[in-house]
């Protein structure tokens, strides 16, 4: 691919970074620049509703706050034993997904386990951060800790808000009101998550179903190597039958796959051919069978295919996508900001617990900088166990 065709490939994407580079460079006076790549707005946007609500639901808030606490505390121990036990099988199972990857809107990276689609991206991470940072701070005007601004800011190539709370206020309020603060932010995205998962499957879902009838699935791609590749599948195509039994949806071609072993010869059909395929082991559990394909959805059709009808399906799935990717990047970064890693809302909960447990600050916080350190470099190892992986096949034959 030449380097223009790469170009108007990421013509949006490349717009919309030129637009805010010029929009913070002609107002650079009003932007705080921290570390040359994080530009800070401050303003003080949402503190009179944060205030309002705090004010008229505080114990409710308070509440929440606690609650997100044990949340907090039990997702951080879950979250770092799957991330360790992640990493032992991408090194010991060959064909493991790496469960967390660096994500970029509108941009492919390699080794990545997850690609978003720059609108829904940029508008998801927003909505998501907005969230976040809300959480922060009503939880905090609940204790009546001050809020000194709020903002947005761009945090690289991803956009973002922040709230920025009286430290010393908070550093003298007592430990589980800290927690809570803390544990605002992540909490509030999880709850975020639920409630757009509970949009995408008894809103959207139903409203599709009214208007459209199934008539397959589709997958985004093959995995290299594996029987779908080789039998010449390409992402995208429709299936729509297994061993010539139909199939309409996601849940009746997983349900047709689920006792296939290794070894079994499969005919999947779609609307133009048949592929006759053996399915291989499972790289994640030997005694099933696999196929080697990525990202299934349904694909619908209209019952009755008019302007309208077009226009309202068109609003529908993307309303649809959009909420889709609002839970994923809410549950992600939800989870990933409870890990006991340094600054994040994880370490801070964590380094306040430590201090608590031991009564040496100083053994305290050797503990807490250990613990930052081994789930940093974990991380890292995992987001780029597919280079490091490549790059070892270039010296071991």
């Amino acid at each position: 691919m030449s380097v223009i065709e790469s170009i108007l490939n990421y013509k949006e994407i490349i717009i919309f970074y030129i637009v805010i580079f010029l929009l913070i460079y002609f107002n650079k006076e009003k932007f705080d620049i921290q570390a040359r790549f994080i530009a800070l707005y401050k303003t003080r946007i949402g503190l009179r509703l944060m205030e309002k609500l705090a004010t008229k639901y505080r114990e409710l808030f308070r509440l929440l706050g606690y609650i997100g606490v044990g949340v907090g505390f039990v997702a951080m121990v879950v979250i770092f034993f799957q991330l360790v036990s992640n990493l032992i099988k991408l090194v010991m199972v060959p064909g493991t997904t790496p469960g967390v990857g660096l994500v970029i809107p509108g941009v492919h990276i390699p080794g990545s386990p997850i690609f978003v689609p720059f609108w829904f991206g940029i508008i998801s991470i927003f909505i998501v951060v907005v969230v976040h940072e809300f959480g922060h701070g009503i939880i905090a005007k609940a204790h009546d800790i001050k809020i000194k601004s709020s903002g947005f800011l761009m945090f690289g190539p991803l956009p973002g808000a922040f709230v920025e709370p009286d430290e010393k206020q908070l550093s003298k309020k007592s430990d589980i009101t800290q927690y809570s603060v803390f544990a605002a932010g992540p909490f509030s995205n999880i709850l975020l998550a639920l409630l757009a998962m509970a949009l995408f499957l008894w809103v959207f879902t139903p409203l599709q179903n009214i208007i459209t009838e199934p008539i397959g699935i589709s997958f985004e791609s093959t995995v290299e190597g594996f029987p779908a590749d080789l039998a010449g599948m390409k992402g995208g195509e429709i299936i729509n039958s297994v061993n010539g039994k139909p199939v309409k949806d996601t849940a009746e071609f997983i349900d047709a796959l689920r006792f296939v072993k290794p070894n079994e010869t499969l005919v999947l059909g779609t609307e133009e051919k048949e592929y006759t395929i053996i399915t291989t082991s499972n790289p994640e559990d030997p005694e099933a069978g696999y196929i080697g394909i990525k990202s299934i959805q349904s694909e619908v059709r209209l019952k009755e295919d008019t302007k309208l009808m077009n226009f309202l399906l068109a609003i529908i799935l993307w309303l649809q996508d959009l909420f889709k990717w609002v839970f994923f990047l809410s549950l992600g970064i939800g989870l990933a900001n409870l890990l006991p890693l340094g600054p994040v809302d994880g370490g801070r909960m964590f380094q306040t617990a430590s201090l608590k447990l031991w009564k040496s600050e100083k053994k305290a916080m050797k503990i807490w900088k250990n613990v930052s350190i081994a789930t940093l470099v974990i991380l890292i190892l995992t987001v780029f166990f597919p280079f490091f992986k490549w790059l070892g096949s270039l010296f071991i034959p």
